[in-house]
């Protein structure tokens, strides 16, 4: 398997620099997008990395848009599969190449649209055995995208900005007939929201509890984009749609709860759905009436 890795940037930090560290040092080129309008202030330091090609078009143009950008590159390098991470996601120590090496020995990986990991770690299953499953979706972040398919799957939906990117490609995946698949064996470190440690009304404010919370500008981007997908799939009566909806639902609810900004939730949710009505998609732009 000939595997690059794409990266994508918004405002970085130097933690990130080991996070891509992970992977960059057994993989022969990782495509550095930088969303960061003015540049990220880690660029000096990510160019002594072997193999970092970076990008950077003093634009923030979203997940999807660098996904297809990388993709392609990815096939005009002669690369077979691509690993698509996040800033905050990262291998713990030699995990990424017998993540590859489970890719490799799958047998029928030809008709595999997307192999990932697993994210919350189980100390019982053995690094060392390949286990796996068939499943409906995956997040980006640590998923090996086979170039091959990616060509017949399409482009990843940039109307989608960030957020749902990962399930639309999934269904597209499989509706085309092509697998997604799991690995229960490899872990990815990957932080899916902010986690505080707060109370809600539900307990009158009395008990505390661990949450992993949406900003308000995120719960814009799910709901406006969940609400997109359940149109775009709304003849194939499919349980990814249902559940992405429940999903979104109660991050959005989360959110409400421990994230003491409700007012903030409910302006960005009411624009979400006037977006969505008036086919306002891609990045969220504020007007001023």
């Amino acid at each position: 398997m000939k595997i690059a890795a794409v990266v994508i940037l918004y405002n970085p930090t130097d933690s990130t620099l080991e996070h891509i560290k992970s992977y960059s040092d057994v993989i022969s080129t990782t495509y550095v997008f930088d969303n960061t309008e003015e540049g990220a202030p880690i660029k000096d330091k990510l160019s002594v990395l072997p193999g970092i090609e970076y990008h950077h078009d003093g634009k923030n143009e979203g997940l999807p848009k660098r996904l297809n950008e990388a993709a392609h590159l990815a096939i005009k390098d002669g690369f077979d599969w691509l690993l698509t991470m996040d800033q905050d996601s990262t291998f713990s120590q030699g995990l990424f190449t017998k993540y590859a090496a489970c890719c490799d020995r799958f047998y029928g990986k030809e008709k595999v649209a997307m192999f990932g990991t697993t994210y919350e770690k189980n100390e019982t299953t053995p690094v060392e055995t390949c286990q796996f499953a068939e499943v409906d979706n995956l997040i980006t972040s640590g998923t090996l995208l086979n170039l091959s398919l990616f060509k017949k799957i399409g482009n990843f939906d940039e109307a989608l900005f960030i957020d749902c990117v990962d399930h639309d490609y999934s269904i597209r995946s499989i509706l085309q007939g092509y697998s997604v698949i799991r690995f229960s064996n490899i872990f990815l470190t990957h932080a899916l929201g902010k986690e505080v440690y707060k109370s809600s009304i539900k307990t009158l404010f009395l008990i505390k509890k661990k949450k992993e919370i949406h900003s308000p500008v995120r719960c814009y981007y799910m709901f406006r984009n969940m609400l997109y997908l359940t149109k775009k799939f709304d003849t194939e009566n499919i349980p990814q749609v249902k559940q992405l909806k429940k999903d979104v639902l109660s991050r959005i609810k989360k959110a409400f709860l421990y994230g003491r900004n409700s007012a903030a939730i409910v302006f960005y949710l009411n624009k979400a759905f006037n977006d969505y009505k008036k086919i306002r998609m891609g990045k969220l732009v504020q007007r001023v009436s």
